[in-house]
């Protein structure tokens, strides 16, 4: 799985909606769409066939070369190609137990924040009061990217310039701002764990010295505004009192 649903056991707790992107190999992609297609549980939609809000978190985050929606529910499956994605599915993998879960969970404990502390989050698959949607256990191995391989995608994404010519990367750079807030990103140990894994270090570097000088001023912005007030704490327009006899 790739999107909101791999993002989820990221430790992100990502709005979902009813789309599960899937990464497949390109040169399969044509075989596996007729192969869903000639169960006849599954049929192929375009865009406009698809819930407006789904469509609102959805739409713009992959080059999904087809789309495809259960014939008896609301699900839609979002088959994503390697090249829009710059993934491969030939590569490491993490297993997880569950397509989805109810909390958002951190699977690879070791880009915890304090995993010796549970009282920060995300959660942890070791803490076990996580839940899963349906009763019926899950009969076939699922897998995610790393969370390094998640953030070279988008780098890869955001770096291409495609952001800027159709709108189809907008989300991973939302993706690796929400990352970066629930994984604590902000903190040089946390970046220094994702920069000796990731392949774009370069890139992941420049997006956390841009962050840094982001907040910087965001906080520089915010002290201007309190000291104007405390200099001159205006009231704004005063309201005129009427006197009401007792």
């Amino acid at each position: 799985m790739v999107g909101k649903y791999a993002l989820r056991w990221m430790g992100v707790p990502a709005y979902t909606g009813y789309t599960i992107d899937i990464l497949v190999r390109t040169t399969q992609l044509v075989s596996i769409h007729q192969a869903f297609i000639q169960t006849g549980e599954w049929r192929e939609v375009d865009e406009s066939g698809t819930d407006e809000l789904d469509l609102e978190f959805h739409a713009v985050e992959h080059r999904s070369a087809r789309k495809l929606k259960r014939s008896d529910d609301n699900w839609f499956l979002s088959l994503c190609d390697e090249d829009s994605c710059s993934l491969a599915v030939d590569t490491k993998k993490i297993q997880v137990p569950h397509v989805v879960n109810r909390n958002s969970v951190l699977v690879e404990s070791e880009f915890h924040p304090d995993s010796s502390d549970r009282s920060v989050r995300p959660y942890l698959i070791t803490d076990g009061n996580i839940k899963f949607a349906g009763d019926q256990p899950i009969t076939f191995p699922i897998f995610i990217p790393t969370i390094p391989q998640f953030l070279d995608s988008c780098l890869d994404c955001i770096g291409d310039g495609r952001s800027s010519d159709d709108g189809s990367c907008a989300l991973p750079q939302i993706d690796m701002d929400n990352l970066a807030r629930y994984l604590l990103l902000d903190s040089p140990d946390q970046q220094a764990k994702l920069l000796a894994k990731v392949t774009n270090r370069e890139d992941l570097t420049q997006y956390f010295e841009k962050r840094r000088q982001n907040q910087e001023r965001g906080m520089k912005r915010v002290m201007e505004r309190q000291m104007k007030h405390q200099v001159d704490p205006s009231p704004g327009p005063g309201v005129p009192s009427v006197e009401v006899p007792l």
